[in-house]
């Protein structure tokens, strides 16, 4: 691949990135939680993990660390979240949803999927069979790319 075509492929993923966001990932009805938009983005990136921690939710919502603890300390209080202590490390703590933090969660995206829904009803029905194929073609290429890569950005002194 030449320089130009790898820059070419960057800019693609990176202005996908804000189209997705745009009319995807804004689709979230907020509202529903009376939540502030980083506590619901918090609450359902807890809701759609297998497991996580403070650092990892971190990373995700691209927040600093005092940030990170003061939300997750919020959805605590309110009832949504706990913290488990791993049995193995004690010094890592998993985040799981209560009964109350999965309703919510549950709702919030059955919301959004109506929302979803409706915007999608301008396409076709081959072409959101075809949406729906690239987006799996575009899941197990990142997957095949997180399972493969070096970590290299986790190096801050590489930059």
């Amino acid at each position: 691949m030449s320089e130009d075509e790898r820059k070419e492929a960057i800019n693609t993923i990176v202005n996908f990135h804000t189209i997705f966001q745009k009319e995807v990932l804004d689709l979230f009805p907020y509202w529903v939680s009376g939540l502030s938009p980083l506590l619901s983005r918090a609450l359902i990136e807890i809701y759609n993990s297998q497991d996580i921690t403070p650092s990892i939710l971190n990373k995700r919502l691209s927040i600093t660390v005092p940030n990170t603890s003061r939300c997750l300390q919020q959805l605590s209080d309110l009832g949504y979240i706990v913290k488990i202590k791993d049995k193995a490390d004690r010094r890592i703590t998993h985040i799981k949803l209560t009964e109350k933090g999965l309703a919510l969660a549950r709702k919030s995206i059955e919301i959004m999927e109506s929302i979803l829904l409706e915007k999608l009803s301008v396409l076709e029905v081959g072409e959101i069979v075809k949406l729906s194929e690239a987006f799996t073609t575009i899941k197990d290429l990142l997957e095949k790319i997180g399972k493969s890569s070096p970590k290299i950005y986790e190096d801050k002194k590489a930059f």
